[in-house]
């Protein structure tokens, strides 16, 4: 939407310019002139019908702005100063937040790319639609638009993946994510950008996917350093993995309790009660007397469909938390977590929720202590309290919960099998006087020992799709 270079409009609302000049300058005018003292004339509907034309009139200007801001692009204002688009907007709209003109020029640089004359780029051609509702006259239109900070979310999933993506999944996973978002009943940003994250776990090809998760695992961290009035800070960053099983366990322990005297409520902050939680588990993990094997106290439940689960599709597991998991993430985790997966069918409905009946028992793992004597990954030395409790039948492909079927692996090791599909037997060697665990360190060998497993043992069922 072009603006007339030489237009001339006073604030005060006099005179007349072109389209969004005007309108803009009137609106403001009008905006400014009204006295906020005297709200106390309003009715009550009318008080609550003021705030609902102000959040229109709102939705209208963060559209305007963005399709200003596409203009200015197009001309490229600012660059014979040297400036961007952003930089150059800001020096003109120094009152706009930083997360609205950033946004705005998200959202801008679609609008540039599908206007372009010889190539323009028209895959986001409804969403944008969907952001210039909101400047419709019609009530119906404003009330289904989508928002600039959703487009902006829409369009950065969009220009990060398409390099990636299948162009009709990419289409079509936008198009399902425009319909859920737009409207005043649509998604609200936070689950908007968990919904993004998974569609974009879901499109991405499997290899891809895990390397990212690879590469957040790797850069976990857990730094000390100093806090306030003598006491310490510690600062942890998790990857989604992570945190999901921290998560799980420090919000089981940080419930507020009654004080068992008195009947008072806890007078714990949340951030207190957390911290009190995560001393708790430690407290209990250092206090364990040696042979007593740890086992996990707390149930996470993870969402997934049963196509995932069995690796049939590409897809992702999601925490109550709305924490994505990637389903290299969620069979790991079978294995020793205290995860129940809710299994779910191509409508979405529940096939199966699964107890910790497929975890091993204090016994069972207290026996594999004892046989393997730590990790039983070739060359690896760790004990056996820094192991898991691994299926070499992987728990999901219907294998049993028993100690012929166990392995110890620490957790690099634990994840390098799942990552590489290294397939594991237990081996009895009687001149050794105890069964040991050899790997196949081929790649993909454990789908080959699964075909042969599965020859010779019909499986645990799982639940049809319906």
């Amino acid at each position: 939407m072009a603006l007339a270079p030489d237009s001339q409009h006073p604030t005060s609302g006099g005179g007349s310019g072109p389209g969004v000049l005007a309108s803009a300058q009137d609106a403001l005018h009008a905006v400014t002139g009204a006295d906020p003292t005297r709200l106390w004339v309003l009715t009550d509907p009318q008080v609550a019908q003021a705030l609902g034309v102000l959040a229109e009139l709102g939705a209208a200007v963060r559209a305007q702005v963005a399709v200003v801001l596409a203009e200015a692009k197009g001309r490229g204002l600012g660059s014979g100063q040297g400036w961007g688009p952003v930089d150059w907007a800001r020096a003109q709209a120094p009152s706009l937040p930083t997360r609205d003109l950033l946004d705005a020029d998200a959202v801008a640089v679609a609008m540039t790319h599908a206007a372009a004359v010889d190539c323009g780029d028209h895959r986001l051609d409804e969403v944008l639609s969907a952001v210039r509702d909101a400047c419709s006259p019609e009530a119906d239109q404003r009330a289904d638009a989508l928002g600039v900070g959703k487009a902006a979310q829409l369009c950065r999933f969009h220009t990060s993946i398409r390099g990636l993506a299948d162009p009709d999944d990419l289409a079509g996973a936008t198009t399902a994510l425009l319909h859920g978002a737009r409207g005043a009943d649509g998604l609200p940003e936070t689950r908007l950008a968990t919904a993004v994250r998974r569609a974009g776990e879901v499109i991405r090809p499997d290899a891809a996917v895990e390397r990212d998760a690879d590469h957040r695992r790797a850069h976990r961290s857990l730094v000390k350093g100093r806090g306030p009035v003598g006491m310490s800070r510690y600062t942890l960053v998790l990857d989604e993995e992570g945190a999901a099983i921290v998560d799980a366990a420090v919000d089981a322990l940080a419930r507020p309790r009654r004080d068992q005297d008195t009947g008072e409520h806890d007078p714990r902050t949340p951030a207190a009660r957390r911290a009190d939680a995560l001393l708790d588990l430690v407290g209990r993990a250092v206090s364990a007397p040696d042979g007593v094997p740890r086992q996990a106290k707390t149930s996470l439940v993870v969402t997934v469909p049963l196509e995932v689960l069995a690796g049939r599709c590409h897809g992702s597991g999601i925490t109550m938390g709305d924490e994505g998991l990637t389903a290299g993430a969620v069979r790991r985790l079978a294995c020793d977590a205290q995860v129940i997966p809710v299994v779910l069918g191509s409508r979405g409905e529940v096939l199966d929720q699964g107890t910790a009946v497929r975890l091993f028992d204090r016994a069972q793992i207290r026996h594999l202590w004892l046989r393997d004597g730590g990790c039983t990954f070739p060359g690896c030395s760790k004990p056996p309290a820094w192991a898991d409790a691994h299926h070499l039948v992987h728990w999901v492909d219907g294998g049993p919960t028993d100690i012929d079927n166990a392995a110890l692996l620490c957790r690099a090791h634990h994840t390098l099998v799942h990552q590489q599909r290294y397939a594991g037997r237990v081996v009895d060697h009687p001149d050794r006087g105890r069964p040991r665990v050899e790997w196949d360190l081929t790649i993909g060998s454990y789908d080959t020992a699964l075909d042969q497993w599965r020859r010779r043992k019909r499986p645990r069922s799982i639940p049809a799709a319906a």
